[in-house]
C-alpha cells in the first residue's frame, strides 16, 4: 500500500475587512501497483486535490458560517430550557462580530482622526468596540475614512 496526502488551504475576504480561510487535507492508502503507472498515480492525486480544494470553496463560500461554541459573546437564556428542568443548552448568536483586524483599524483611525469614540458606539447602540457586528464595524471605517461621524 502507498499513503498519500493532499490537503489545500484558501483564505478569503468577506467585503466588511476581515477575511476567512480553511485548509483541509486528505489522506488515503492505495495500492501500490500505481506506483508501475504514473498516470494512473497522478489521476489519482489529482482527483485527491480537486475533491480537498472543491470540498474548501463549499465550506468557505458557505452563507450559514456556523458559530464556534467557544465564542465569548454566547448567553444562556431561559428559553434555551427544553421543559423539563435540565436546560444546560446555549443559544449562539448568529451575528458575526468585528473582527480583531476591524477593531484595531478602527481604534487606529480615531487616534489618528481624534473623534471621541463615545458618539460613534452611540450611533450603533452598543456599550463597548466589541459588541459592534461586522457590518457596524465597516460601517464605522467607511465613515473614519471618509472624515467624520456618520
Amino acid at each position: 500500500m502507498i499513503k498519500l496526502h493532499v490537503s489545500a488551504c484558501k483564505k478569503i475576504t468577506d467585503g466588511n475587512y476581515g477575511s476567512r480561510g480553511g485548509s483541509v487535507g486528505i489522506e488515503v492508502e492505495v495500492d501500490s501497483s500505481l506506483v508501475g503507472d504514473s498516470a494512473k498515480l497522478q489521476a489519482q492525486i489529482r482527483h485527491l486535490f480537486e475533491l480537498a480544494r472543491r470540498s474548501l470553496t463549499e465550506e468557505l463560500q458557505a452563507n450559514n458560517e456556523p458559530a464556534s461554541i467557544e465564542d465569548s459573546r454566547y448567553q444562556l437564556n431561559e428559553s434555551t430550557f427544553n421543559g423539563n428542568g435540565a436546560g444546560h443548552a446555549v443559544t449562539v448568536p448568529t451575528v458575526r462580530y468585528a473582527s480583531e483586524k476591524q477593531l484595531a483599524l478602527i481604534q487606529g483611525l480615531l487616534r489618528k482622526s481624534k473623534i471621541p469614540y463615545q458618539p460613534l458606539l452611540g450611533e450603533c447602540k452598543v456599550g463597548s468596540f466589541n459588541e459592534l457586528t461586522v457590518q457596524q464595524a465597516s460601517r464605522m471605517i467607511e465613515s473614519l475614512k471618509a472624515g467624520g461621524v456618520n
